[in-house]
């Protein structure tokens, strides 16, 4: 059974497989549905999603929201912590100021980059767990949570068919993050495909994903150029730059897709060496990287 939709700027597909078909499709809308609850929720671009009402509401008062997405945002900031600031959710006056909200790149001014990285930082956001309130020590604070809704959604989409008892089952945001359970008939896992960041119709990798979540994180697709210089997408949070290492392409192997997500940004942020360093901490954690002049990716692991 497989079902798609159109959620959060890409292709999301829900594969699950089974002998009552009938069953599998139920479970299948379900997921589907799911997937779309969650994008009303995390949308900034949906005017009235709970992310919208916080950054417009949250500098001036406290903002009751769902439970799941308390809990994502609880997830979100220790992530940020753990990561140092790489990853960081409230990146969205940087987004703003690189013109990447609006999809025209701009290159700011060192007054108008200054003041956004004023207003980023993972201690700009106040969490009530007892209310479920949030609030922002300040205008101008934003949550961008594209770093890591998608693989929120997915594992939501997952969650929702294992709770229907469908045996093996496979979902994907826009081929970026993908999460599996189970496996097809006659194999030992769902089959993955990684393209080459600079060439989507070669294959970088092939692998079997068996319980297990990938994301993937490049600058093939959204950047722009000035001046002969090419700015990427990805950020960084901590200085408000585009990242300009020696990585083209990261993978991220982990229990869930939200992590996996989240930590695809931010090993990208991080570079080779941060990579390594967090992975011998975080063994549960496995890495794919590809930079610059390389042919063949390298996979990291905490035994290696």
């Amino acid at each position: 059974m497989r079902l798609s939709t159109y959620a959060m700027g890409c292709d999301f597909e829900v594969y699950a497989f089974g002998e009552e078909e009938l069953s599998l499709r139920v479970a299948a809308e379900a997921a589907v549905a799911e997937i779309e609850r969650v994008e009303r929720l995390l949308s900034h671009y949906l005017p009235d999603s709970e992310i919208s009402l916080l950054n417009s509401r949250a500098a001036y008062e406290s903002i009751r929201v769902h439970p799941d997405v308390f809990e994502l945002l609880q997830r979100a900031i220790h992530l940020s912590y753990q990561t140092q600031g790489a990853f960081d959710i409230t990146v969205m006056p940087l987004v703003q100021c690189w013109g990447f909200f609006t999809g025209v790149g701009q290159v700011p001014n060192a007054v108008a980059l200054a003041d956004a990285l004023r207003r980023t930082g993972a201690s700009q956001i106040r969490l009530d767990a007892q209310s479920l309130t949030v609030s922002f020590l300040q205008e101008g604070v934003g949550i961008h949570l594209g770093a890591i809704g998608k693989g929120y959604a997915v594992d939501r989409a997952i969650q929702v068919l294992r709770e229907a008892g469908v045996p093996a089952a496979m979902v994907h945001g826009g081929h970026s993050s993908v999460r599996a359970y189970g496996s097809p008939p006659g194999s030992a896992g769902w089959q993955v495909n990684l393209p080459h960041p600079d060439e989507s119709q070669r294959s970088l990798a092939r692998m079997l994903l068996c319980d297990r979540a990938i994301s993937l994180s490049s600058l093939s697709e959204q950047y722009f150029e000035r001046e002969g210089h090419r700015y990427g997408h990805i950020l960084d949070p901590r200085s408000g730059m585009p990242v300009d290492n020696e990585l083209l392409l990261v993978g991220v192997l982990a229990a869930e897709a939200t992590v996996s997500d989240a930590l695809a940004t931010a090993f990208f942020v991080m570079g080779l060496e941060g990579i390594q360093h967090y992975i011998q901490h975080h063994p549960e954690i496995q890495a794919l990287v590809l930079s610059k002049g390389s042919e063949q990716p390298l996979w990291l692991s905490a035994t290696c």
